[in-house]
């Protein structure tokens, strides 16, 4: 079916879309001749598809005050920022979905920005070490087809590359945003702001950089307070009136009773760069980052008695039917994070070239307080209780070394490297009498557990002849997992002390390019990785008991195993380029949560009268293949208009499953079927710039069973149409102003959250 719908655009990007370009004859020999450096082969210089947007592109045409939002008009890409400043925001691609956070890699000055402490909602990328200001490019390599990288790489590899000085220079932009979000009772209009401040120069041979970027927003509600409709008559339960009713995920009638976890959060990073150089094009690079979070959830219950005292939690009568009330528990959390990084280099482009780079990253502070209603015995539903639980990640974080040497002989280049990783998790929960301050009870929940992966790798690029170069790498990787425990005061055993364990993999890429004539590229990859379990899906603690389910861990995962393939055809215009790229992947052993009533693993105790259990597991085979294409053009139909376009069609389906049988040939979740982006940006003048936006998202499945028949409504995954504008100007020769709008229309979608409503942007920078 997806070949059925893409040959046609294939042959319509390809050959008629050639009418808005100049002649092949137009090419120079040999070379490609350009209107701008992104109109270039990317087929020669990589093993695998890449994307690039650069600084003039976003400042043109995104909205932008997050990094993670200079993503949004990537091919395949999708970042999972369900509000401005989410602290979840989850990079999903072309065959991963939008809560793998270990399965794609995002890196800033070759710095790893991704959390690999875990592969959830809960490991985003560290997004708050960059501000969009300071980014000059972004680029996007799709799947594990280098060995320089780790497995971790199989969703794609994000560079995001900031600037250093040549001279004096300083920035300063201040920026506003405004969303009115309604939904059930929920009518808010939240306003945040985003500041920035920078200053750089270069004094003979070193070169420094300062900034500060200062982020605050409150968010509209991520959750709800829901029950499916219930069917045992009321008694002598509180009445109550302003719930609302609609129609779950799953297609059952259900009555929501109130809104939670709406953030109100104000995020701080400072950071300093410097570069000193040395004799021989030789650098000393040296990065520090201090990233500061206080942050708020609120609650709205809608509920209210007929005195009109409002209700969190506990048993109501409703529609003259009985409801067990969840608590809508309010939170807080406080973080400070230092991640600092020393790169040293030699970029000479002679026979040799060589790079260390050590980087740590380091929760110096990590506090999440949370109202626990329930365990205040629901003495009154009225009040928030003070009674609650403090999470505690003080001494969590990773340490990570790369050396690469790169040899030059005729023909080849080649590069060789050592990698060691070292990843702790801390983290303990206490049960507190008031989690408004940070004042530790009696210990609840702990966990611990380090892993560490050490690799060598070779790769070796061979210029076969003047149109053939072949890629070939391999990376052998050494895996061990030690020292994990799991306390819980509520379950027995009380302790649980893991064996350590250890694993060695290797993983082949291979990389074929052919270049016939400069107007043509194409491309065959292939490549192999492993992707270990992290240190948090081993050793996570158990975090909740709903009824029969309990949330346990698993220490005896196997890691997954990719197979990867990509061919890739791209056409070269004066004034553009289309590609197109198909791929597969077969990936084995999955790790992915389930829920299963058999007592699989040992660990996971007996609740109530059966014994179910979620946590993650090894699914056999999932199958995802698919194809994509893009399109670029500048000076298209009229002079100053630049056009950028993108499809994804995309078929994940579960092959075999043999701890939950019923979902073989499902969909692989959180996979959007199809996926579409058009970027139209006319430049009126030198001064003014108008850009017009497009996004599209298709179907695509919560749950692994595919449960969710339900596509449009709180906790499924919903189709939907984003359309963004914005308009530049440029005045007072330093000054310049943006205005624009994300989501125009007021589309309303879902992520299993509900995504942002309309949200307008102004902007006002200064630059010297």
């Amino acid at each position: 079916m997806i070949l059925k719908r893409i040959i046609p655009a294939i042959l319509y990007l390809f050959f008629i879309e050639s009418a808005l370009s100049e002649e092949p004859s137009d090419l120079v020999s040999g070379t490609i001749t350009v209107k701008d450096s992104f109109i270039d082969s990317r087929i020669i210089k990589f093993p695998a598809t890449v994307e690039t947007y650069d600084k003039k592109q976003i400042e043109e045409s995104i909205n932008a005050a997050t990094p993670a939002q200079t993503l949004k008009y990537l091919p395949s890409i999708q970042v999972r920022e369900r509000s401005i400043g989410d602290l979840n925001g989850i990079i999903a691609s072309r065959t991963i979905g939008s809560i793998s956070s270990a399965q794609s890699m995002l890196y800033m000055d070759g710095i790893l920005l991704s959390n690999l402490l875990g592969n959830s909602f809960s490991f985003p990328p560290r997004w708050g070490m960059v501000s969009p200001e300071e980014i000059q490019n972004i680029s996007m390599m799709y799947g594990p087809f280098s060995s320089i990288y780790a497995g971790n790489s199989l969703g794609g590899v994000i560079n995001i590359n900031t600037r250093m000085p040549a001279k004096f220079e300083s920035h300063v932009s201040a920026q506003g945003f405004h969303q009115n979000f309604k939904l059930y009772g929920t009518n808010q209009t939240s306003i945040g702001n985003h500041e920035t401040a920078s200053f750089g120069n270069k004094i003979n041979d070193l070169s420094f950089w300062f900034g500060v970027n200062r982020l605050e927003n409150r968010g509209q509600p991520l959750d709800f307070s829901v029950l499916n409709r219930s069917t045992t008559a009321a008694g002598t339960e509180s009445l109550i009136t302003g719930a609302y009713q609609d129609i779950s995920e799953k297609n059952t009638n259900r009555v929501v009773f109130g809104a939670t976890n709406i953030t109100d959060s104000t995020q701080t990073n400072i950071k300093f760069k410097a570069t000193y150089d040395l004799a021989n094009q030789t650098k000393l690079n040296y990065t520090i980052g201090i990233w500061d979070l206080d942050s708020k959830t609120d609650v709205q219950s809608y509920i209210k008695d007929l005195n009109g005292n409002s209700i969190y939690y506990g048993d109501v009568n409703f529609n003259n039917k009985k409801y067990t009330v969840g608590a809508m528990n309010p939170a807080k959390a406080e973080a400070l994070h230092i991640m600092q990084a020393l790169d040293f280099k030699s970029d000479a482009k002679g026979f040799y070239d060589w790079q260390f780079t050590l980087s740590n990253y380091n929760y110096s502070k990590d506090l999440s307080n949370s109202s626990d209603l329930a365990t205040a015995g629901q003495v009154n539903p009225y009040t928030q209780t003070t009674v609650g639980k403090l999470t505690d990640q003080n001494g969590t974080g990773w340490t990570i070394l790369d050396a690469r040497g790169t040899f030059r002989p005729k023909d080849h280049t080649i590069d060789i490297g050592y990698h060691i990783d070292v990843y702790q998790l801390r983290t303990t929960t206490n049960f507190t009498s008031d989690w408004t301050v940070n004042q530790k009870g009696v210990l609840n929940t702990a966990s611990t557990g380090n892993t560490q992966t050490q690799a060598l790798y070779i790769q070796d690029k061979w210029q076969l002849s003047p149109l053939w170069s072949l890629t070939l790498g391999g990376r052998e990787e050494y895996w061990k997992a030690y020292e994990g425990s799991n306390y819980n005061s509520a379950s027995t055993p009380i302790l649980t002390n893991y064996s350590d364990k250890s694993d060695a993999k290797f993983s082949p890429k291979a990389s074929l390019n052919y270049e016939p004539v400069p107007a043509w590229g194409f491309r065959a990859a292939f490549g192999k990785a492993y992707r270990f379990p992290t240190v948090n899906e081993l050793y996570q603690q158990l975090t909740s008991t709903t009824g029969n389910n309990a949330i346990q861990n698993n220490p005896n995962l196997k890691p997954e195993e990719i197979f990867s393939a990509e061919l890739t055809a791209e056409r070269r215009f004066l004034n553009g380029l289309v590609r197109v790229s198909f791929f597969n992947e077969h990936k084995y052993d999955a790790l992915l949560s389930q829920t299963t009533t058999v007592n699989v693993n040992t660990n996971c105790p007996s609740v109530g009268a059966t014994q179910q259990c979620t946590y993650i597991q090894n699914v056999d085979h999932i199958r995802t293949y698919g194809a994509e294409l893009s399109t670029q053009w500048q000076n298209v139909f009229i002079s100053g208009l630049d056009l950028n376009a993108n499809a994804t069609l995309t078929d994940g389906k579960v092959l075999q499953d043999s701890l939950t049988p019923t979902n073989i040939g499902k969909n692989a979740p959180r996979l959007p079927k199809q996926l579409y982006k058009a970027v139209a940006t006319y430049h009126v003048d030198n001064n003014l710039t108008l850009s017009l936006a497009t996004r599209y998202s298709g179907r695509q499945y919560i749950n692994l069973d595919n449960s969710d028949t339900n596509p449009e409504t709180y906790k499924a995954a919903s189709q939907f149409l984003f359309v963004d504008v914005k308009a530049n100007y440029k005045f007072k020769d330093r000054w310049a102003a943006s205005l624009g709008v994300d989501n125009i229309f007021n589309d309303q979608a879902y992520v299993s959250h509900p995504y942002p409503q309309r949200t307008g942007y102004v902007q006002i920078k200064f630059n010297y």
